[in-house]
This record gives structure tokens, C-alpha cells and sequence, in this order.
């Protein structure tokens, strides 16, 4: 009797041992992209709103740059205020992403 648990609790050992490991191998990393895609969309999302946001309050002819400063500035503090890390040129890159979209891809 003593010898039939001691092998229903190996292999129970052993069925949980690769329950985690099948968990860390796929769970884990398809959580982490999932996270990382909302953050993604949500970058995406707010600097849409903010390059909108600049056309719509920011009046006048040759406005682009004082408009992309006003966007840049408040995309990373939106950046600072969630914990995400972009660098420059990838802000830049998104706003001029955003531009390029909301003017019908002109």
C-alpha cells in the first residue's frame, strides 16, 4: 500500500512539474505579447487622438512643427505617466504615422 502512494504521488509530482513547464513555455510569453500589444494599441490610439487634437486647436499656415512639438510633448508625458518607454525616434516615427493617416495617406 505504502509502495502504491509513493508512485501516485511521483506521478502526480511529475504531472505538475510539466503543467509549469507547459505554462512557462507558452502561457507566459503569450501573456507578455498580449500585454505588450495593448500597450502597442494604445500608444497608437492616444496619438492618433493627439495629432488630431494639435490640427483641430492649433491655427495658423506653417503650424506643423509647433503642432508636432505640442503632440510630442504630450505623448511622453502620457508615456512617462504608463511606464512606457519609446525612444525619440520611435515617437517621432508614430507621429508622423499618424499625420501621414489622418491626411489620407498624402
Amino acid at each position: 500500500m505504502n509502495d502504491m502512494n509513493d508512485i501516485l504521488f511521483e506521478a502526480l509530482k511529475a504531472v505538475l512539474i510539466l503543467a509549469v513547464i507547459l505554462f512557462t513555455r507558452y502561457a507566459v510569453p503569450w501573456m507578455k505579447q498580449a500585454v505588450e500589444n495593448t500597450k502597442y494599441n494604445w500608444i497608437v490610439k492616444w496619438v492618433g487622438i493627439a495629432v488630431r487634437s494639435a490640427e483641430q486647436t492649433i491655427f495658423g499656415d506653417k503650424r506643423g512643427e509647433e503642432r508636432k512639438a505640442v503632440v510630442t510633448q504630450f505623448i511622453k508625458e502620457q508615456l512617462i505617466n504608463k511606464n512606457i518607454a519609446l525612444s525619440d525616434r520611435q515617437v517621432d516615427a508614430l507621429i508622423e504615422a499618424a499625420v501621414f493617416a489622418m491626411n489620407g495617406g498624402r
